[in-house]
């Protein structure tokens, strides 16, 4: 799809933007997963076992969405 806006034109593409969004949520889920457990591990805490089962399935979910999405 193109905006115009007067000479100037914006190409918009949905599936690239939510193939990058797929990916930062990935890469954040990922990052908050390793620092949850070095946080627990350094503070002798107990983990929240729960958080990251849903966190790891919303990585599963979402790669899977962007394999499907590639081909």
């Amino acid at each position: 799809m193109t905006i115009k806006f007067g000479k100037h034109r914006i190409i918009c593409s949905r599936k690239r933007d939510h193939k990058a969004y797929l990916w930062n949520e990935i890469y954040t889920l990922r990052q908050d997963i390793i620092d949850d457990i070095l946080e627990s591990t350094r503070n002798d805490r107990h983990l929240d076992e729960a958080e990251l089962k849903r966190k790891a399935m919303r990585i599963r979910k979402y790669s899977r969405r962007l394999r499907n999405m590639s081909y």
